[in-house]
């Protein structure tokens, strides 16, 4: 069976539901809130092994309730947390996120424990990877290690998957290793320098971003599905369930995971991004952390029936030059 190794992060999530500004006691008043571990390395291997994948985690947590629970749930899905570090030198990542409408914004984070992740911790889980397996990586892990790890694949031919956030912690380097790198369109236009103010704007900046190195680029637009361009500058919209989105946190995580599961099974680009699709969807459609079952997402792409369609660039419509020169 192919691998995939997963480095990131660990965190103890706070979901906070109605919040309002307040002249009590606190600026933020929640109505109501849920605690539950989270993380994107986390949620990247928890979603892809409970999809079916042989998975392990990289990654550091505190010496804590937080650490140890997140571990827990890690392991629960069946993922080896063989190489997760328990650390002295600093708490369990944390992050309080505001939810409105199903839409999530991170208020406070501290990275805790996740700031010590070094190179040393992810050399070691490596070393056995065979032709096919895969890792998937954050942006958010400490750059040098994540410069180290992209130095790695590209050397020895391993296929990095990439989510590009924070964007402004990607450089040239990490676009030009990754086999594949996974945006939102907020993040392709910013990894660019464009202005998100155009319904081209996720087709323009996946082009720009072929043209900066990327092997190939996948942006999320949401409920339209998903930007597939790579193989001979080709732009794709590959299209998604319709669901009523209730809470979007760990969707682009479960999307990276079941991405990653279908490639190693050996689909296609286009049938594992419509796989991917679907199983984002489901995520979405429940409040919380939700991680879809595989037999729940094979059934969801059956009846995902849309086709894909194929958007064409024109010189006439290439847009401003990027003002960003990525590094």
């Amino acid at each position: 069976m192919t691998r995939i190794v997963v480095v990131g992060e660990l965190n103890m999530d706070l979901h906070l539901f109605d919040v309002e500004r307040s002249a009590g006691q606190a600026l933020l008043v929640a109505e109501r809130y849920l605690a539950e571990p989270g993380g994107k390395g986390a949620n990247v291997a928890r979603a892809a092994a409970r999809l079916g994948a042989e998975v392990s985690l990289v990654g550091r947590v505190g010496d804590d309730e937080f650490g140890r629970s997140c571990v827990a749930a890690v392991s629960d899905d069946g993922v080896d947390t063989g190489a997760v570090t328990v650390t002295s030198d600093g708490p369990t990542g944390f992050v309080a996120i505001e939810l409105t409408r199903g839409k999530h914004r991170s208020l406070l984070f501290a990275p805790g424990a996740n700031g010590y992740l070094s190179w040393t911790d992810i050399a070691p889980s490596l070393d056995a990877l065979e032709s096919g397996d895969i890792v998937i990586a954050q942006a958010e892990i400490p750059p040098a290690a994540l410069s180290e790890l992209a130095t790695f694949t590209a050397r020895t031919g391993t296929a990095l998957f990439l989510d590009p956030a924070p964007p402004d912690r990607v450089t040239r380097q990490l676009i030009a290793a990754a086999e594949v790198i996974t945006p939102n369109r907020a993040e392709a236009a910013a990894l660019v320098g464009r202005m998100d103010d155009s319904p081209l704007t996720p087709a323009l900046a996946a082009r720009d971003l072929l043209e900066f190195g990327a092997r190939r680029v996948l942006v999320k637009t949401g409920e339209s599905g998903t930007l597939l361009a790579g193989a001979h500058r080709e732009i794709l919209e590959v299209p998604t369930l319709s669901v009523e989105p209730l809470d979007e946190t760990g969707a682009g995580d479960v999307f990276l995971a079941a991405l990653a599961v279908r490639r190693s099974e050996g689909a296609e680009w286009e049938q594992a991004v419509r796989f991917a699709n679907a199983a984002s969807a489901l995520s979405v459609a429940a409040t919380g952390l939700m991680l879809p079952e595989r037999s729940d997402v094979d059934q969801a792409v059956r009846g995902l029936e849309e086709p894909t369609t194929r958007i064409s660039l024109s010189s006439d419509n290439r847009g401003v030059i990027p003002p960003r020169t990525l590094p």
